[in-house]
């Protein structure tokens, strides 16, 4: 399966996990390893197209709590790199599996912010992205898949007004 086939399939399971749900997009790496900073840089460009469904955690997302939940969320999908063996290079995630899949360098804290992100009754879900050298045209093409996400997003509530 070509990267553009398997992160079409990636969407279409985030697509089923977020329908009907107000959600964000947080971005998480760190911008100095160039292997890592793939979810801030989707999260800065992502930005500036659609503010209000993109933020950059860089490499503390657990300082965003207040953030994320002040703005009425149901769903948090977190962007980052995560080490896993699966073929593929990106992956959706529930939280508790992360310590399945191998770490991340904020995996504790994403397991963390996802227990408590549920008290406010916002699930999460984890795009992980395996590091590799593709990583910066993997991310461009999630971009992009998350980018018709959220156009259909807007036409699917639109439509059902």
């Amino acid at each position: 399966m070509t990267p553009s086939e398997e992160i079409k399939v990636q969407i279409s399971k985030l697509k089923s996990f977020i329908r009907g749900t107000n959600f964000l997009i947080a971005g998480v790496g760190n911008e100095l390893k160039e292997i890592d900073r793939v979810g801030v840089e989707m999260a800065r460009k992502g930005g500036k197209t659609y503010p209000d469904r993109f933020v950059d955690c860089g490499v503390v997302p657990e300082n965003y709590l207040h953030e994320i939940i002040n703005r009425k969320i149901e769903t948090l999908i977190i962007v980052d790199v995560v080490y896993f063996e699966d073929e593929g290079d990106v992956k959706i995630l529930m939280p508790g599996e992360l310590s399945l899949q191998g770490i991340s360098s904020h995996s504790l804290s994403l397991n963390f912010m996802a227990e408590y992100l549920a008290n406010w009754g916002i699930k999460t879900v984890i795009v992980g992205i395996k590091p590799t050298p593709r990583n910066k045209e993997v991310g461009e093409k999630l971009l992009s898949g998350l980018y018709e996400l959220i156009a259909g997003e807007k036409f699917i509530r639109r439509k059902g007004e």
